[in-house]
């Protein structure tokens, strides 16, 4: 059975190795005796060992790692991975004063990160936007867990920069609604524009026009220059599209040589009118590889009840028909 002295001294001890507060008690009453100095000594070198070797290995650790005081947010230790991170080769920049805060550029996040801490005492995939010491933004993502050093709450952050992750998802995203060629919408996501335009004019009896857009003679322009020489004109159509139409108005690619333009709130005087305008201006366009171009335009209005494959048929007939009459027109069916 152990001493209350003996066990007084373990508990002493371990908070030396642990570098919690020692009593103080404790040490007034021992303080002289040569065996207890002994003791404390080696203790203490243990306890400098340890930390030794964490900071070695704190520092190799591959991913950017930050200890930080809980509630004042003060930068206790870091890695050169973190040094590297935000784009900076030395630890002379950082000093007591500076805060993590100052790298978030959105301190409720911060916020956000310390109240999950004290309630869960772990907080995974957190994302947030970090500021480099050139206040250049990049997006981070945060994982951090709630220790105890001395007997005071720190965070310990592992912190990932994930904006070329992000940036790829933006780009897939994009890849899913966009046209590749002339990065107007896609089919897909015209058909959903068109549902939703159908829904709510179903509601609020608000008009809306479609019109479609068929490029002349593309075929014969790709057989004889060449499909690049094509895809060079689609695109410059499309711009011409997406510079005259309305903030709120939709233009994609419907096929091939056809693009589609959804007009909310627009009757058939307004959609037959910004067609005319569209086909004047390709008329008088002079492209880079085919100096002269002509498209024709069928234009449908919808009426309630009307499904939307109707309407698409009721557009495309009116195009056909402005194909019929010689090309370079504006029907409406």
């Amino acid at each position: 059975m152990l001493t209350v002295e003996i066990k007084e001294l373990v508990v002493y001890l371990r908070n030396i190795v642990s570098e919690e507060k020692p009593d103080d008690g404790f040490l007034e009453k021992y303080g002289d005796d040569p065996d207890f100095i002994e003791l404390d000594n080696a203790a203490r070198e243990i306890r400098n060992n340890c930390k030794k070797h964490f900071e070695m290995i704190f520092d190799l650790f591959p991913d950017p790692t930050i200890i930080t005081t809980m509630d004042e947010g003060k930068l206790l230790t870091y890695n050169q991975a973190f040094l590297k991170l935000i784009k900076t080769r030395g630890k002379t920049i950082f000093d007591e004063s500076v805060n993590i805060s100052d790298l978030y550029f959105e301190l409720d996040k911060r916020e956000q990160l310390v109240a999950e801490l004290k309630r869960t005492g772990i907080s995974e995939n957190m994302e947030i936007m970090v500021k480099d010491v050139n206040d250049e933004m990049f997006v981070g993502l945060v994982s951090a867990q709630a220790i105890n050093i001395e007997g005071t709450p720190h965070i310990l952050s592992v912190i990932r920069d994930i904006t070329e992750i992000k940036r790829l998802e933006a780009e897939i995203k994009q890849l899913s609604i966009k046209d590749k060629l002339t990065q107007v919408f896609n089919r897909p996501k015209l058909d959903a524009f068109l549902q939703c335009e159908l829904e709510r004019s179903e509601r609020t009896r608000a008009p809306f026009s479609i019109v479609l857009v068929d490029v002349d003679s593309l075929r014969q322009i790709n057989d004889t220059y060449g499909n690049p020489v094509g895809d060079k004109v689609l695109v410059a159509i499309a711009d011409i599209l997406k510079q005259n139409i309305r903030v709120t108005d939709v233009v994609g690619r419907w096929s091939g040589e056809e693009f589609l333009i959804i007009l909310p709130d627009t009757d058939k005087k307004g959609a037959v009118t910004l067609a005319e305008k569209i086909r004047t201006i390709v008329e008088n366009t002079n492209f880079e590889t085919v100096l002269k171009l002509t498209s024709s335009f069928g234009v449908s209005t919808y009426r309630q009840d009307l499904l939307p494959a109707t309407l698409i048929s009721r557009a495309h007939v009116a195009r056909s028909r402005a194909k019929e009459k010689g090309k370079n027109r504006v029907e409406w069916q």
